[in-house]
């Protein structure tokens, strides 16, 4: 059962798409939506503290709580109308970067929305990286200008026997649970052939209430994202659920070549798990 939505609002605009999709998903689970503003100013080294005038650190605080204040009310002139249930929640961690505030929030909230638009490209994709990696709970990234609809329709598991896709199935279970027809997506990268599904996860997610209808596609001339992404449209599917990878567990800001490219190329909002 998913209650907080969290949208974290600390790129200095108030993506539509985000925002509706939080508030469709909040009103179908009865729940609220939290929208996360503030300021993230780049701190000097310590040891530079005693050069810097008196009274700097104070005037840029000021300047920074203004601004979350803009950014709160704006936040709330465009929530008041939903008719949801929802929380502008202000973070003064001033001197935190956007992703050490957002993952700090993600931890206390069911799902964290995210937009992933062509503004701020690089941005957007390291804020994805730390939440999903360091917040333990799922993200729904929601493409631009591409909101999710209000009803449970078709939804695409990417299916993989691994850490990560078993999280962010076992995840999205409420929601799957909910969805009229899901499909499950097996993309074999190493052959033309693909492997037979084994039948046990089906009997699993049946005995939580989801009903699946087994695919298997060819990832040998194509990446599994690529697979992914037209299976996808050609099933005008809703929603992609899919496990969060990266390319290395020393460098976790680092995203795996499929994750990367749901990110990039997905027609429809994306729920990841790490």
């Amino acid at each position: 059962m998913f209650k907080d939505f969290l949208v974290p609002l600390l790129m200095g605009d108030i993506p539509s798409p985000v925002v509706h999709t939080a508030c469709a998903i909040a009103k179908a689970w009865r729940g609220r939506v939290i929208a996360l503003v503030g300021v993230s100013q780049a701190a000097p080294i310590p040891e530079a503290w005693s050069y810097y005038p008196a009274g700097v650190y104070q005037n840029m605080r000021d300047c920074a709580l203004a601004t979350t204040q803009s950014m709160a009310e704006a936040a709330d002139a465009r929530l008041h109308y939903e008719g949801v249930p929802y929380e502008i929640r202000r973070s003064e961690a001033f001197w935190s970067t956007p992703e050490e505030i957002s993952v700090e929030h993600a931890r206390y909230a069911d799902v964290t929305v995210l937009g992933m638009d062509t503004n701020e490209h690089d941005a957007r994709h390291r804020l994805f990286a730390a939440v999903a990696v360091g917040s333990g709970r799922p993200v729904l990234c929601v493409p631009a200008y591409k909101a999710l609809p209000a009803d449970f329709g078709h939804a695409v598991v990417a299916w993989k026997p691994s850490r990560e896709a078993a999280r962010a199935l076992r995840d999205a279970l409420p929601w799957l649970a909910r969805m009229r027809s899901v499909d499950l997506l097996s993309a074999d990268e190493t052959s033309s052939t693909a492997h037979p599904l084994d039948a046990s996860l089906p009997n699993y997610l049946e005995r939580h209430g989801v009903q699946v209808k087994q695919v298997r596609r060819s990832a040998a001339h194509a990446s599994a994202g690529c697979v992914i992404v037209d299976h996808a449209i050609e099933c005008n599917a809703d929603l992609i659920v899919a496990g969060a990878y990266s390319r290395s567990r020393l460098v976790e800001q680092i995203l795996g070549g499929t994750t990367r490219y749901l990110l990039d190329n997905a027609m429809c909002p994306v729920l990841f798990a790490h």
